[in-house]
């Protein structure tokens, strides 16, 4: 399985296996975290204190309080893992 690894802090995107994303420092579902759970999901180089869930967690924002980008990243892990899966067809393999 290839997943769409989209880190909400610097906006890095990346095509990995979850093996890859996990040995590349990703906090990513399955293996960090739960699909369709707020957690962060941020790349090897950014911390959570930029992430939708510091900012509920700690910061107390309510739903309303949320930004334009944090209301996307709400309904993508919502929708997960369907709103970050890759699929190829034939001829991209080829």
């Amino acid at each position: 399985m290839r997943l769409r690894h989209i880190c909400e802090v610097c906006g890095k995107e990346e095509v990995l296996t979850p093996d890859q994303g996990y040995e590349q420092g990703w906090d990513y579902p399955p293996k960090m975290g739960q699909f369709k759970i707020v957690s962060p999901r941020t790349c090897g180089s950014c911390g959570i204190d930029g992430t939708l869930w510091w900012a509920i967690s700690v910061e107390g924002k309510e739903p309303a309080d949320l930004n334009e980008k944090q209301l996307q990243t709400l309904n993508r892990i919502l929708q997960e893992p369907e709103s970050i899966s890759v699929t190829f067809d034939i001829e991209q393999l080829s």
